[in-house]
C-alpha cells in the first residue's frame, strides 16, 4: 500500500500561514468546523480550489500503486487515468489562487526565520517518506471543554505549496511503481510521472512571475518583522522535495533488477526535474543549516 508523503505545512505554522476564515463562506470538501484545546488552534485548511483534487489525486495514486503491488495491473488504469485529472485540476486552482491573491510585500516578511522552519519540514517529509511511515494531519476532535473557534483557511503560498507536495507524490509513486510494471500500463505510469512533472515545470514559472524573487538581503532585513508566509519563504522547500525526487529516479536507473523498458522511461523526466531544480535553486536558493 502506498504510504502518503504529504506533510502540512499549516499544522506545523498555524500562526504565520492561516487566515481566517470570513463568516458565511465555509466550502464543501474544505472540512467543516473544528475546536481546539487550550493554548491551541485549528489547523489552516487548503482552499477547496485545490484541497478537493489534491485529495482525490492522493487516493488515485494509491488505488493504482495497490492494484499494482496486488497484481493487478488493469485495474490500476482507471485509478492512474483519475490521479492525472486531478492533478491537472490541484494546478488550475493553484493558478487561480495566485492570480486572485495580491502579492505580500517582502519587507512584511521574515522570510529567513520561516524559511529554515519550512526546510527543516520538507527534510522531515522526505526522511519520513524513506522509512516508509505515514505523515497525515490529525483530526482534531471536539471536547467539552473545548472552545469552539471557526476555520481558517491557508493562504495562497502554503496552499499552492501543497500543490507543489502533491506532484511530488504523484511523480515519486509513479517511479515507485515503474520496476512492477510493464506493456501499456508502464505508458499510464510514464503518463503520470510526466504530468507531476511538466505540471510542476509551468506552476514554478507561474510564481517566479507572479512573485519574483527578493534579493537576499531584503529577506535578511526583514528577520525581525512579524511572521508572514509568502513565495520566497516557500519555494526553497520545492527544492528540496526536487532534490529526493531527483536522487530516487537516480537510484532506480542505477538498478540492475529494474526493467530496462522501465529504467529508460527516466532520462527525460531527470533531465526536466535537474533543469527546474537548477532554475528553483537559483532563483530560491536552499536554506544553509545553522
Amino acid at each position: 500500500m502506498l504510504v502518503s508523503r504529504r506533510f502540512s505545512l499549516p499544522v506545523v505554522l498555524v500562526a504565520c500561514c492561516a487566515v481566517a476564515l470570513p463568516a458565511g463562506v465555509a466550502q464543501a470538501g474544505s472540512g467543516g468546523p473544528v475546536a481546539h484545546g487550550a493554548g491551541g488552534d485549528a489547523p489552516p485548511l487548503n482552499p477547496s480550489v485545490v484541497g478537493v483534487p489534491l485529495a482525490r489525486a492522493d487516493k488515485a495514486i494509491e488505488n493504482a500503486a495497490d492494484a499494482v503491488d496486488a497484481g493487478n495491473g488493469a485495474e490500476a488504469v482507471g485509478p492512474l487515468t483519475a490521479s492525472r485529472r486531478y492533478m491537472i485540476r490541484a494546478y488550475r486552482g493553484a493558478k487561480f489562487l495566485i492570480a486572485q491573491t495580491p502579492p505580500i510585500p517582502a519587507d512584511d516578511a521574515s522570510a529567513a526565520r520561516v524559511t529554515r522552519k519550512l526546510s527543516r519540514l520538507a527534510r522531515r517529509s522526505v526522511k519520513a517518506s524513506r522509512a516508509g511511515v505515514a505523515v497525515r494531519p490529525g483530526r482534531i476532535g471536539a471536547h467539552a471543554s473545548q472552545e469552539f473557534v471557526a476555520p481558517v483557511f491557508a493562504d495562497t503560498a502554503t496552499a499552492v505549496f501543497n500543490v507543489f507536495q502533491g506532484q511530488y507524490n504523484a511523480a515519486t509513486a509513479a517511479v515507485g511503481m515503474l520496476p512492477d510494471v510493464q506493456g501499456a500500463l508502464l505508458g499510464r505510469v510514464q503518463t503520470s510521472l510526466n504530468t507531476a512533472i511538466i505540471l510542476r515545470n509551468r506552476l514554478v514559472k507561474i510564481v517566479a512571475a507572479a512573485a519574483p524573487p527578493v534579493p537576499a538581503d531584503d529577506a535578511q532585513a526583514a528577520q525581525d518583522a512579524d511572521d508572514v508566509n509568502t513565495f520566497d519563504v516557500v519555494m526553497p522547500a520545492v527544492g528540496i522535495l526536487l532534490g529526493d525526487e531527483v536522487q530516487q529516479m537516480q537510484a532506480t536507473q542505477q538498478d540492475t533488477t529494474v526493467p530496462p523498458a522501465s529504467s529508460a522511461v527516466l532520462a527525460n523526466a531527470l533531465a526536466a526535474d535537474n533543469q527546474i531544480l537548477t532554475q528553483v535553486n537559483t532563483l530560491w536558493p536552499p536554506e544553509t543549516e545553522d
